[in-house]
């Protein structure tokens, strides 16, 4: 155990063995894998492509184990449909689904410590997008439901911070939020009134023109009044004579 399969067949082997893998301890009927991995061929024409794909993975995970080894994974036929047995593994995205369900809990329980690092543990398993290059349908549902939960626990995470006072782990979250997601205008806001208050200025205007290159070249619209209030803001109170001056954070 523990080597990677280098090679996978040509065919749909490999998307039968992510689909099952992502369905783990459930079985998958044949319609629903038929829909999801053809779902421009006919009931009958996909009962023979599922049988030939079945073959493949087990023919591969069979050729990765040793001698006397146990393989990796297997799948189960039954009378309702496939299932994935899997020996021994851990699962990047199962780790991460249930460090956000185990911080959700503990927010709701009010225990706030907990919570964050729960959230921590779990965005340091998010190193990017869920199965890079696929491009099926039910790979981007899935694409959108761990971005989802990722988004949930950077949101808290800033929230927590912001509420500390911690500005340059207001900045971090920040940073991280936008790899997830380049298109979260209100982070963009904080991230200008933050080093607004920082007295780095040139930083909020590089993330103000950022965010309207973005949104004007990803979305096709242009910053909120309420960006551009804010960034306007920024550029105010630094240009304020010294003395006391308004907080750009305060009223955001």
């Amino acid at each position: 155990m523990g080597r990677p399969v280098r090679r996978w067949r040509a065919g749909k082997a490999r998307e039968l063995f992510l689909y099952l893998l992502i369905n783990r301890g459930r079985t998958v009927d044949r319609d629903e894998l038929h829909a999801a991995l053809w779902p421009d061929r006919t009931r009958s024409a996909g009962s023979s492509s599922v049988r030939v794909a079945k073959h493949a993975v087990q023919q591969i995970l069979s050729g990765e184990q040793g001698a006397g080894e146990q393989p990796a994974a297997e799948i189960i036929l039954n009378e309702y449909g496939y299932t994935l047995k899997v020996h021994d593994a851990w699962l990047d995205f199962e780790a991460f689904e249930r460090l956000c369900y185990e911080g959700h809990g503990a927010a709701a329980r009010g225990d706030r410590r907990t919570a964050a690092e729960h959230y921590r543990h779990a965005l340091k398993l998010h190193v990017g997008n869920f199965l890079p290059g696929e491009t099926a349908e039910w790979v981007r549902e899935q694409q959108d439901w761990v971005r989802s939960l990722a988004l949930g626990a950077a949101d808290y995470l800033l929230q927590e911070a912001l509420d500390r006072g911690e500005l340059p782990e207001v900045i971090d979250v920040c940073r991280r939020t936008l790899d997830i997601d380049p298109y979260q205008e209100d982070v963009y806001r904080t991230l200008i009134q933050v080093h607004g208050e920082l007295g780095q200025l040139g930083q909020a205007r590089s993330w103000f023109k950022l965010c309207s290159d973005r949104m004007s070249g990803g979305l096709d619209i242009d910053v909120s009044p309420d960006t551009q209030r804010v960034f306007e803001r920024v550029l105010r109170v630094r240009n304020m004579p010294r003395g006391p001056r308004a907080d750009p954070l305060a009223n955001a």
